[in-house]
């Protein structure tokens, strides 16, 4: 019984609160890759153009289109700004960190035989950044309400030796809560029309890492078709403080901590090909199944807790490591992800490429182990992938990019655009997306060196707690650089290759 209540317990918290920045449905949905500064710079709009290693988690058929042995390596620096609004009180952080985007092998193996129009097939071996989970955030200023009122409500028809490990129990042998009949009520003055200073740091860092083996094929020059098999590792560390302060009450601090450390691996298939139209214009089609992901989860909280309770100053410290985090293995399946591409090629000139992908966030679902199957916890997954499926919905994505070729130098511009993954809108808020991006290139007979920058735009909203009297809320808008360096080798080079 007790394991039950806290696995109820600990999904609670991630995925309850529609207010929250976001959830594991999306956050582990979602992909934004900085694999190669080829890409980068043209917006990742390469999905009917091919000839780059980024395409093996876009469009595989763009592995089907070299023709040469490649070697490459992408590696960068991230640099994100972010200003959160708390009550009309602005906070800002920053947040920096080194980068990795891709290393990978391609090989193209001509089939030189008369009596096929086969031209080639070629292998591909990649390990890719697809997404990056780095986030740095504050928030600060005085409002109405109490966290201790959230974790009042948690605990309410729960009996105090049944009170969960990592809120109600510290809260209330912190004196914060007291029981009474069915329930618990705040201590020390606390109330939805109490003033608290309030503030909190919110750090989470990783991301996911993608191990893809390619295998395509040419077909007369006309037909490039492809598949990659996806092997997804993923990991997140999220760190998360927040304080509570009062001069006029009973109550005088609360520091509560949490942790979360996040593992797991993934496997997907992408199949997808490229058709040239003519010499100018080529189409491109794509699918990506689900991510089928085993995660372990951990999860352990901490409260240091200051209150006058029967007229002495009582002060406790339940630091994370006097207790085991609370481990959980489940499952997570990821949405399809369909894409389709149109790319104009001006001979020796550069080119143009335009991609559309849709995906919906709601299609994400949970699932639990066999062990863990009980008829209470099947009920609650089917509930938590039903609020899914109605907090998200689906996404347009659109990337555009181009390149214009100026002798060994490329020049290239890019942009990319998302739709809101969120059924229900906050005003203010627009959770729109958007990437511009820039960079250069420098093309040899054997070698080629790459560079691109790319700026993101995105705006969110975040409540810490729930609680059904006073609702905090905080708006933020982040503003992300990323800079990228990618170097590459032809070994070897076809004879038919301009």
């Amino acid at each position: 019984m007790k394991s039950t209540f806290i696995l109820i317990f600990f999904f609670f918290i991630y995925s309850q609160s529609q207010a929250q920045v976001t959830s594991d449905a999306l956050l582990f949905s979602e992909n934004h890759q900085t694999v190669t500064a080829r890409s980068m710079a043209l917006g990742n709009a390469l999905g009917a153009l091919g000839g780059d290693m980024s395409t093996a988690n876009l469009n595989p058929a763009g592995m089907a289109i070299y023709r040469r042995m490649e070697l490459g390596l992408s590696l960068g620096a991230m640099f994100d700004n972010t200003t959160t609004n708390f009550l009309g009180n602005q906070t800002k952080d920053r947040l920096s960190q080194f980068s990795f985007g891709n290393v990978g092998l391609v090989i193209a193996a001509p089939t030189r035989r008369s009596r096929t129009d086969w031209k080639s097939v070629n292998i591909g071996l990649t390990f890719n950044r697809i997404s990056n989970f780095a986030r740095n955030f504050t928030y600060q200023g005085v409002s109405t309400g109490s966290r201790v009122q959230s974790f009042a409500e948690n605990s309410a028809g729960v009996s105090t030796k049944n009170l969960d490990p990592y809120e109600g129990w510290l809260a209330y042998n912190a004196y914060l809560m007291d029981s009474v009949a069915g329930g618990y009520i705040p201590n020390g003055g606390l109330s939805d029309t109490s003033y608290t200073y309030k503030y909190q740091n919110v750090r989470r860092t990783g991301g996911v890492n993608e191990l893809g083996f390619t295998i395509g094929g040419n077909y007369n020059n006309k037909l490039y078709l492809a598949a990659t098999i996806g092997v997804d590792f993923m990991e997140m560390n999220e760190d998360r403080l927040y304080q509570e302060t009062s001069d006029s009450l009973d109550f005088r601090a609360l520091d509560f901590t949490e942790n979360r450390n996040v593992k797991g691996t993934g496997i997907n298939l992408k199949v997808g090909m490229i058709y040239r139209i003519n010499k100018l214009v080529r189409v491109g089609f794509a699918v990506h199944t689900p991510t089928a992901y085993r995660l372990i989860d951990s999860y352990n909280t901490g409260l240091y807790g200051e209150i006058v309770y029967d007229s002495v100053l009582q002060k406790t410290n339940y630091a994370m490591e006097d207790a085991e985090p609370y481990v959980l293995q489940h499952d997570l399946a990821t949405p399809w992800v369909f894409m389709g591409s149109v790319g104009v090629v001006i001979p020796k000139r550069g080119f143009i490429g335009l991609d559309v992908e849709y995906s919906d966030y709601g299609w994400a679902s949970f699932s639990l182990l066999a062990n863990e199957r009980t008829a209470a916890n099947n009920q609650f997954i089917n509930d938590l992938n039903r609020r899914v499926e109605s907090s998200y919905k689906g996404v347009l994505k659109a990337r555009l990019g181009a390149e214009i070729a100026l002798g060994l130098a490329r020049i290239r511009l890019g942009y990319q655009f998302q739709t809101s993954p969120y059924e229900i809108g906050i005003d203010g808020v627009t959770d729109l997306r958007h990437d511009i991006s820039a960079g250069f290139g420098l093309r040899w007979k054997h070698f080629y060196l790459d560079f691109a920058y790319s700026h993101t735009l995105k705006d969110f909203e975040y409540s810490p707690y729930t609680s059904s009297t006073t609702i905090q809320r905080i708006t933020g808008a982040s503003q992300t650089g990323h800079a990228m360096l990618t170097i590459g080798a032809l070994i070897f080079r076809d004879r038919s290759d301009s």
